[in-house]
C-alpha cells in the first residue's frame, strides 16, 4: 500500500464528468498511454469534451522509430469539433472517434476498446498500479498496469507495459501563453515518478521542475524543487536524452535519466500547439523503466526556436 497525503482528495465520482459551471471555455480530458518497448513503439488515447460549445475531439495515435512526423507514423487519427451530447457517461462511454471506454472498478480498473477498419484494432485492460495523484481540484495522474492485444497493420502485437493516464477539468483557452513546458513520467510498481516543468522560448537546456512525485520504497512524496535537463537533435530539435534531478517533501534525491527512442510531433488537440512526445527508456537509480516525455510548445514558440537554431548552425 503507497503512504500518501493525496489518497481522499478524489472519489469515484471523478471518473465521471464535472459540472462545467457556464465558462465556454471549460474544457475536460482523458489521456491514456501504453508501449511496446521492444518495437520501441509508443501510444496515445487522448479524448477532451467543450460541454458549452456541445463540442468534442481526440483520438488515438501510435508511433515508433520510424518517423517523427504523425503524418507517417503507424496510425494517426485525431478529430475535432465534432458534436458531443451532454447526457453520456464518461464511465461508459463511446467517444465519436470510435474509441469506447468503461470503468470497471472507479480509480482502479478501465477497459478501452477500438477498432478503424483494417488499420488498427485493441482491447486494453488499465490497472492502477497507485492510486491517483492528486494536489489540486481539476486534474490527477495515475500509473496504469496496461495489458491486452493491439493489432497493427494485420499483426497481433502483445500490450503489457506500466503506462500513466490522466484526467483534467478546467478553463482551456485555445490561445496558448508564451513559453513550453514538460511532462515526464515513468515506472516499474516499486519505483516511479512524474515531473512537471516550465521554461521559456529560447531553447533552454534547463527546465525548472515545479510539481510531480516520486515514489520509492512504499512512499510516494511531492516533488518540492528540481531540474529537467534537456539534449536536443541539432538538425530537428527533438529531444534525445533527457535528466530529471529533484528533491521531494520526505527530503529524498530523484536521479533519472532517460534516452528517447522514438518521438511523434503532434498538433495539441484543442490548443494552438505542438507537442514532441517521445517514448523514452529511462535508469529511475538504477532501476529500468520505460516512460513517456512530452514537449510541449506554442507553434510560434517552436518556429521561433527553430529559427534561432538554424541560424546558429549556420554561424
Amino acid at each position: 500500500m503507497i503512504d500518501d497525503s493525496c489518497v481522499d482528495l478524489l472519489s469515484a465520482a471523478d471518473d465521471g464528468f464535472h459540472a462545467p459551471g457556464d465558462d465556454p471555455w471549460f474544457f475536460e480530458s482523458s489521456w491514456w498511454s501504453f508501449y511496446v518497448p521492444e518495437r520501441d513503439l509508443g501510444a496515445w488515447i487522448y479524448h477532451w469534451v467543450r460541454p458549452n460549445q456541445s463540442t468534442q475531439g481526440g483520438g488515438c495515435w501510435i508511433y515508433d522509430a520510424t518517423t517523427p512526423f504523425h503524418l507517417e507514423v503507424p496510425y494517426y487519427a485525431c478529430y475535432e469539433n465534432l458534436p458531443f451530447d451532454a447526457g453520456v457517461d464518461l464511465r461508459d462511454i463511446t467517444f465519436a472517434s470510435g474509441v469506447s471506454m468503461q470503468t470497471v472498478e472507479p480509480l482502479q480498473r478501465y477497459r478501452l476498446r477500438f477498432a478503424d477498419r483494417d488499420l488498427v484494432a485493441f482491447d486494453l485492460d488499465f490497472a492502477a498500479t497507485m492510486p491517483p495523484w492528486t494536489v489540486a481540484d481539476g486534474h490527477f495522474d495515475q500509473m496504469m498496469h496496461v495489458t491486452g492485444e493491439l493489432m497493427l497493420h494485420g499483426e497481433a502485437v502483445v500490450v503489457d507495459s506500466i503506462a500513466m493516464r490522466d484526467r483534467s477539468w478546467s478553463r482551456r483557452p485555445e490561445r496558448w501563453k508564451d513559453g513550453h513546458i514538460g511532462y515526464c513520467s515513468a515506472g516499474t510498481t516499486d519505483v516511479a515518478f512524474l515531473a512537471n516543468s516550465a521554461a521559456g522560448m529560447r531553447g533552454e537546456t534547463r527546465d525548472r521542475v515545479r510539481a510531480g512525485f516520486h515514489l520509492r520504497d512504499g512512499r510516494r512524496a511531492a516533488i518540492v524543487d528540481g531540474a529537467r535537463v534537456l539534449e536536443r537533435d541539432p538538425d530537428h530539435g527533438y529531444l534525445q536524452r533527457i535528466t530529471v534531478e529533484a528533491d521531494d517533501a520526505d527530503g529524498r534525491r530523484l536521479h533519472a535519466r532517460g534516452e528517447a527512442r522514438s518521438r511523434m510531433a503532434m498538433p495539441v488537440p484543442g490548443v494552438h500547439g505542438v507537442c514532441w512526445t517521445s517514448l523514452v527508456h529511462w535508469d529511475i537509480d538504477g532501476v529500468d523503466a520505460w516512460g513517456d516525455d512530452q514537449d510541449a510548445w506554442p507553434v510560434h514558440g517552436w518556429a521561433a526556436l527553430r529559427r534561432a537554431q538554424r541560424a546558429e548552425a549556420a554561424r
